[in-house]
C-alpha cells in the first residue's frame, strides 16, 4: 500500500519550495487535509496556517490524494527527518489506522480480537506520530472505507514514544451545517483564540460517580498537586475550583455552567464515559424515604425492561426480593418509560446536551473512556470544539482508559508557553488523542523560559541544557528534565530513588517513582516499599499497583499490612486487595495472619473475618491453574484463566504455565498464553519468562505461537 519513496521526496520538494536550510533552524507543522476540505475550506485553512506560522512554526498543507495511512506516514516521517517537523493535524476525513495486537500500548483495552474488527481494534494516530512503531497492513474495512486495519509488528518498538504530536479536526454529526461549514467555523475560532495569548489563572477539575472509588483523599491530594503545578495558583493569585458529583443529585447543570464560564482557562474532567456520554452521577443520594422507594422501583423496572424474558424476570424479582407486584406492574407504560428515560438522561451529559452549548475553557481534558472516539460519525469530544464557544482543543480517548493513571502529568508546562501538542506528546498512549488545534499555547508566565516549547520539541539531545533545567525552581520543569535526562542515561536509578524519598514536591517525587518503574531493576522493590508510605495518595496508589505487577516475596508483608490498616485510602486498599490475592496460597495466608497478630479492636476483628474469603479466593485460583491440565474442563474456562493473566500477572503458578505451554496440543490456548506472558513486563520473574519464551520459540512447531512468543520476548526486553 505504500507509494514509492522517490514520489515522496519529490512531493517534499514541491511542498517546501526545494529549500530545507531555513526549516532546519525552526520547527515545522503539517496540516493534512482531504481533497474536498481543501477545495471547500481553502480560505480558512490558509488563515489557520498563517496563524501557526505567526507563532514560529513553518507550516505546510498536505492534501491527502492517496487515501491510505502508509502514504501519509511516509510524508510525515520524511518531513520529520528533513524539515524539523514538530506536529501535524488531520483535517476532515483522513484515514483511520485501526491497530490490532497492540493492546499492551493502551492503558486498559483488553478485548478479545475474535470479535468484530471494528470493535476489537484500537483507532489510533500513533500510527502517524510514533515512527519507531512498525505495522503490518491487513485490509481496508468494506463498510467504513476510512478504516485501515494493521497489526502492530513485533519488529518495531513495543512502547509509545511519539516523535511528533498529532490531532484531529473532524466534525461530528450536527444538524443544520455541513462538515465544511463546521471546519471553517472551527479554524476561524482557532485563529481568534491564538491572538488572545491568555495566561492560565482559572482551572476547574471535576470527579464523577465511581471514579477512583470516590476516594476523597485522592481528590484532596490532586488539588494540592495542581496548585503546585501552576504558577498563578501556587502564589495564591489564581483560582482552582473543584466540583464533585455528590454536590447535586443531578450535577450536570452545575458542571456545564462552570465549564461554560468565559473566564475559565482549563477544565480537567474525571469521570466514566462512552462515545456519546459523559457519565456524571449515580443513583441520587437522598435522606427522603419516598425518593429511595421510587429509586428502588425504577431500578427493578430497568432490570425487567433489559431482560430477554421480561415476564420471567418480573417474577424472579418478586420471588427473590419480596417486592410487591404493584412496584413493577407499569414497567412498559409509555408515560413511565418516558419518565424513567428523562431521569436517566438528567444524570449525565449527552451529545444532545452539547448542541448549542458554548464551553469557555480553552482546553478541556476528558479523562474518561471512549469520549474521543473520533473514528465514529458522531462522538462527544467533537462537540466541545465545533461550536461558537472558546474551546479549541480537547484531550480524550478513542477506547476505554484506565482510572489509575497520572492524567495531569507535567500539565503545568502549559503555564510556561508549551503547546498542548508538545505537552500531550509526553504521555501519549495508543488510545489518547487530541481533538482540535494541537499548536494552541497559553501565554508563558516566565520570560526566561520562553524557549521551553522549542526545547521540548527540538533540543531533546541538548544534555547541557537539560542539566541546567534540572536545577530550575519550577517543579514541572525539574520533573521534565528528570524524564529527559533519565532517557539519556544521565540520571541513575539511585539518584532517582533519592529524589523519590527526599524531594519536598509531590509531583517531582512521583516523576522519580514513575521513571524508576519504566523497566524492572534492582531499585524497583525499595521504590515500591517507600512509595507505599509516601504522603501523596497517587504515589501510594501507584506503589500498590507496582507491587501487584512485581509480586516479589519481599513485598507481601507490607501489602498485607496495608490491606488491613484502618487509614489505608479507598483506591489504595482496592489495589492492595487485588495484589494480596495473587500470591501463593500458604504464603498469603501466613502474611495475612501476621498482619493481624497481637492487634485488638473491633476493626481488626472485622478484618479477621475476611480470612475465609481470602482463602476461598486463593484456593479457587489455585484450582484454576490445576484445571489447565484437566481434559474434562472446557476450553473456554481455561481460556479465561489464561487471559486473566493480562491483568493479574500471576507468577505464583508459573511452573504450571510453563508446563502447559510445553505439553498442550491446543494451539489456540497456547497462542493466548504466549500473548499473556507479554504483559509480565514488571514482574520479578520477567527474566525467567523471557528465557522460557526464547527456548520455547526455538522448538515450537506452530508458526503463530512461535511468532507470538517472539513478540512477547520483544515486549519484555524493549
Amino acid at each position: 500500500m505504500k507509494i514509492r519513496k522517490v514520489l515522496i521526496l519529490s512531493l517534499l520538494v514541491i511542498l517546501l519550495g526545494g529549500s530545507t536550510t531555513a526549516a532546519k533552524k525552526a520547527g515545522s507543522f503539517a496540516i493534512v487535509v482531504d481533497q474536498e476540505v481543501m477545495e471547500r475550506c481553502k480560505a480558512s485553512i490558509d488563515q489557520y496556517a498563517a496563524s501557526v506560522e505567526a507563532d514560529g512554526l513553518k507550516t505546510m498543507v498536505i492534501v491527502d490524494r492517496w487515501g491510505v495511512p502508509d502514504s501519509i506516514r511516509e510524508v510525515l516521517h520524511g518531513l520529520y527527518l528533513t524539515q524539523n517537523l514538530e506536529g501535524a493535524v488531520f483535517v476532515g476525513d483522513i484515514p483511520v489506522p485501526m491497530i490490532r495486537n497492540g493492546q499492551h500500548l493502551t492503558t486498559a483495552f483488553k478485548m478479545d480480537q475474535a470479535r468484530a474488527w471494528n470493535r476489537s481494534s484500537v483507532p489510533s494516530d500513533r500510527f502517524y506520530d510514533d515512527f519507531d512503531l512498525r505495522f503490518e497492513y491487513l485490509k481496508r474495512d468494506s463498510l467504513n472505507t476510512l478504516y485501515h486495519y494493521y497489526n502492530l509488528s513485533p519488529e518495531g518498538a513495543q512502547s509509545v514514544q511519539s516523535e511528533i504530536y498529532s490531532a484531529r479536526i473532524k466534525p461530528p454529526k450536527r444538524d443544520g451545517k455541513t462538515r465544511f461549514e463546521l471546519i471553517d467555523d472551527f479554524l476561524n475560532k482557532a485563529v481568534r483564540e491564538k491572538q488572545s495569548a491568555r495566561t492560565i489563572s482559572n482551572v476547574t477539575f471535576f470527579a464523577g460517580h465511581g471514579y477512583n472509588s470516590g476516594c476523597l483523599v485522592a481528590r484532596q491530594d490532586e488539588r494540592m498537586a495542581l496548585t503546585g503545578q501552576f504558577m498563578t495558583l501556587a502564589n495564591g493569585k489564581g483560582m482552582l475550583n473543584y466540583i464533585d458529583h455528590s454536590q447535586d443529585d443531578y450535577v450536570k447543570s452545575r458542571l456545564m455552567a462552570e465549564v461554560g464560564r468565559e473566564e475559565l482557562d482549563l477544565a480537567i474532567l474525571h469521570h466514566h464515559g462512552g462515545p456519546e456520554t459523559q457519565l456524571l452521577n449515580g443513583i441520587p443520594n437522598t435522606s427522603t424515604a419516598s425518593i429511595w422507594l421510587e429509586m428502588a422501583r425504577k431500578f427493578f423496572r430497568g432490570k425487567i425492561r433489559s431482560a430477554e424474558d421480561s415476564i420471567a424476570s418480573k417474577q424472579y424479582y418478586i420471588d427473590n426480593y419480596n417486592i410487591p407486584e404493584s412496584w413493577v406492574a407499569n414497567v412498559f407504560n409509555p408515560e413511565v418509560v418516558l419518565q424513567d428515560s428523562l431521569l436517566d438522561a438528567s444524570l449525565d451529559i449527552h451529545i444532545e446536551d452539547l448542541k448549542g452549548y458554548e464551553p469557555g475553557a480553552r482546553f478541556v481534558m476528558l479523562d474518561a473512556c471512549f469520549n474521543g472516539s473520533f473514528h465514529l460519525d458522531d462522538y462527544l469530544s467533537g462537540h466541545y470544539i465545533f461550536n461558537p464557544g472558546h474551546t479549541v482543543v480537547v484531550k480524550a480517548n478513542s477506547v476505554n482508559s484506565l482510572q489509575d493513571i497520572w492524567p495531569h502529568q507535567l500539565l503545568g508546562l502549559l503555564d510556561l508557553g508549551v503547546s498542548v501538542g508538545n505537552w500531550a506528546k509526553e504521555l501519549f498512549t495508543l488510545e489518547s488523542h487530541l481533538i482540535g488545534d494541537p499548536t494552541y499555547r497559553y501565554g508563558c508566565q516566565r520570560g526566561d523560559l520562553s524557549d521551553l516549547n522549542y526545547t521540548i520539541a527540538h533540543r531533546r539531545n541538548d544534555v547541557k541544557r537539560w542539566k541546567k533545567l534540572l536545577k530550575d525552581d519550577n517543579p514541572e520543569v525539574k520533573a521534565l528534565a528528570m524524564k529527559v535526562l533519565y532517557a539519556h542515561g544521565v540520571l541513575s536509578l539511585e539518584e532517582l530513588y533519592h529524589i523519590q524519598v527526599a524531594d519536598p514536591v509531590s509531583t517531582v517525587r512521583l516523576m522519580a517513582f514513575h521513571l524508576i518503574h519504566k523497566k524492572p531493576n534492582e531499585m524497583a522493590v525499595p521504590s515500591i516499599l517507600a512509595g507505599l508510605y509516601d504522603s501523596y495518595e497517587l504515589i501510594r496508589r501507584f506503589a500498590a499497583i507496582e507491587a501487584g505487577r512485581n509480586q516479589s516475596p519481599l513485598l507481601l508483608e507490607v501489602v498485607m499490612k496495608g490491606r488491613v490498616a484502618p487509614a489505608t485510602t479507598k483506591r489504595v486498599e482496592f489495589q492492595l486487595r487485588e495484589t494480596s490475592e495473587v500470591y501463593p496460597r500458604q504464603e498469603a495466608l501466613r502474611a495475612f495472619d501476621a498482619a493481624l497478630e497481637g492487634i485488638e479492636g473491633v476493626w481488626y476483628e472485622e478484618k479477621a473475618k475476611e480470612r475465609a474469603r481470602l482463602e476461598a479466593t486463593l484456593e479457587r485460583r489455585e484450582r484454576d491453574f490445576e484445571n489447565l491440565f484437566d481434559p474434562e474442563v472446557k476450553s473456554r474456562e481455561k481460556r479465561l484463566t489464561i487471559t486473566g493473566l493480562r491483568n493479574s500477572n500471576n507468577v505464583a503458578y508459573l511452573d504450571h504455565l510453563f508446563r502447559f505451554m510445553s505439553e498442550s496440543n491446543d494451539t489456540g490456548l497456547k497462542l493466548y498464553l504466549a500473548e499473556a506472558f507479554g504483559w509480565f513486563t514488571h514482574s520479578w520473574k520477567r527474566d525467567e519468562i523471557v528465557a522460557f519464551c526464547r527456548a520455547r520459540a526455538a522448538v515450537e512447531s506452530d508458526e503463530a505461537v512461535r511468532n507470538e512468543l517472539s513478540r512477547t520476548v520483544r515486549r519484555l526486553t524493549d
